[in-house]
């Protein structure tokens, strides 16, 4: 019988050092962080170039695990030197700063268990059709407010709508008001919570002020005799507008590239003035539906024109919480500024005495496959007399298309300080001009038709606004009567040389 074979000292120090090896070639990036551990006395904290293998590895880069990421890492060097960049390096970020915009949450956050002492609804600020609430509910499809006290609640209909029709209060199955008891018995113990700031846009036509809107309900807290924290919103509700247009694709069809939905707003308006803000739509709110679970807004700014629409009809439904909802003064200037630090143009307010260019922008709806535009031979003497304008030294012209790239006609308006165009959507941008003591727009339309649109919403922002017929101008403090006009597309005529002389006497009058 063979006798059992036995390692020698020699092969047993041979396996354990090639298992020793393996563990720490296994566990490479914690054995590396723990050499590179400047607590250890003797080791150097930084790979260097004394070390060819540390070179290999790691080059001449030094590890700073501060920084947002190394791909931002030019260009936070291009930024440097710019004040007040959008582009931040976490190590910029004061931590008071980075509550204010990350909050303190955790992994395990997402979800509480109440017991019986259900969260209760607060109502914050409210005027017809945009409100702010804390702890509101939604569960299996329904927006639930939570009271013993109805009474210091407005009614169901001044907040909301229904998403059928938009001229009636909102239906049992879309919104309604529990009492705590009801609540236990209706939503139970526990549920999830939807952390921080989110905004509800219940309207089912998009609306290009809808951000401009919210962001005002949301600045009204934002006041120095407000209690209320301010933190910024972190998404934005869609309820009633899916993501595509159409009818869903077979899915075992061809390919088809699908639209989006018409939210009000170009898709990248957002992700430039509101960074921090996530989208969802109708398909994200049927998912909360669905999962048949409560789940608890800390905090809900709703906006809902049609609510607002049957509250006042002497200004236009998105603009209540300009003339009802107070507010700072500078309340919309920092989302200006950050559509224009993205765009990288001049963010700052332009200063009369510093003898920089007055910036003239007529956004052209000449390409526009829909709507009104202006009549052929005054859109060409308009552009004639506006090269004319920007040879003299004191004017700078730019000619954009309402139908042009995003960025070119948004770089357009943040450096303008008058802006020309035919009445339409594309007048909405003009929140985001350059303020200045002449800053103005002058919005041209058909003969007999005026909306109180874009001059409520300029006006706000002490911009001068000038409506237009033909060779007929009307200042904020004679403007005609609100005559909507047809949807069908008109041609608009105008006197250029009326125009040219507007602008100039805008320009003098400061």
């Amino acid at each position: 019988m063979a006798r059992p074979y036995s390692l020698s000292r020699r092969e047993i120090t041979l396996v354990l050092f090639s298992v020793m090896i393996f563990l720490v070639f296994y566990n490479f990036d914690v054995t590396s962080d723990f050499f590179a551990n400047p607590n250890l006395s003797g080791i150097p904290s930084n790979p260097t170039t004394d070390s060819g293998l540390d070179m290999d590895i790691y080059g001449d880069w030094v590890s700073d695990e501060r920084h947002i990421s190394n791909v931002h890492k030019q260009q936070e060097e291009k930024e440097d030197a710019s004040e007040g960049d959008i582009w931040l390096k976490t190590d910029r970020v004061p931590e008071a700063q980075k509550q204010v915009i990350f909050g303190n949450i955790g992994v395990n956050d997402g979800f509480m268990h109440w017991g019986k002492d259900i969260p209760e609804t607060r109502i914050v600020k409210h005027v017809a059709g945009f409100s702010t609430m804390d702890n509101v509910i939604i569960c299996n499809g329904t927006i639930f407010i939570v009271t013993d006290s109805p009474s210091s609640f407005p009614s169901l209909g001044s907040i909301a709508s229904s998403a059928d029709d938009s001229h009636k209060a909102p239906l049992p199955r879309e919104w309604e008001m529990l009492s705590i008891e009801q609540a236990r018995d209706i939503l139970g113990s526990y549920g999830g919570l939807i952390q921080g700031a989110s905004w509800l846009s219940y309207n089912a036509i998009p609306s290009n002020y809808t951000l401009f809107s919210l962001w005002r309900t949301h600045s009204s807290l934002n006041t120095s005799t407000s209690p209320d924290p301010f933190r910024p919103a972190r998404r934005l509700f869609f309820p009633n507008i899916p993501t595509y247009k159409g009818k869903r694709p077979d899915l075992n069809g061809p390919i088809i590239r699908r639209q989006r939905s018409d939210s009000g707003f170009h898709p990248y308006l957002p992700k430039a003035a509101f960074p921090l803000l996530g989208l969802m739509y109708k398909e994200d709110w049927e998912d909360y539906a669905l999962m048949e679970v409560p789940f608890v807004f800390e905090r809900l700014v709703v906006a809902d024109f049609g609510a607002a629409a049957r509250s006042a009809n002497d200004v236009p439904p998105f603009a209540l919480p300009l003339v009802g909802l107070n507010a700072s003064k500078e309340w919309w200037d920092p989302i200006r500024q950050n559509l224009a630090k993205f765009l990288h143009v001049n963010h700052h307010a332009q200063n009369l005495n510093s003898g920089q260019k007055t910036v003239v922008t007529y956004i052209s709806r000449q390409d526009a496959t829909g709507g009104s535009r202006l009549r052929r031979a005054d859109h060409d003497a308009l552009v004639n007399a506006l090269e004319t304008l920007h040879e003299s030294n004191d004017f700078e012209v730019n000619i954009v298309s309402s139908e042009g790239p995003w960025a070119e006609r948004l770089s357009a308006v943040a450096q303008s300080n008058i802006i020309l165009g035919v009445h339409g959507d594309s007048l909405a941008d003009s929140v985001f001009m350059r303020p200045s003591g002449r800053s103005a727009l002058m919005e041209f339309f058909p003969s007999d038709v005026f909306t109180r649109d874009a001059e409520t919403a300029v006006r706000s922002l002490g911009i001068h606004y000038i409506a237009w017929w033909n060779d007929r101008w009307f200042e904020s403090d004679s403007l005609p009567p609100v005559v909507p006009g047809s949807d069908l597309a008109q041609e608009v005529r105008i006197d250029p040389a009326a125009v040219v002389h507007a602008i100039l006497e805008v320009v003098n009058r400061t």
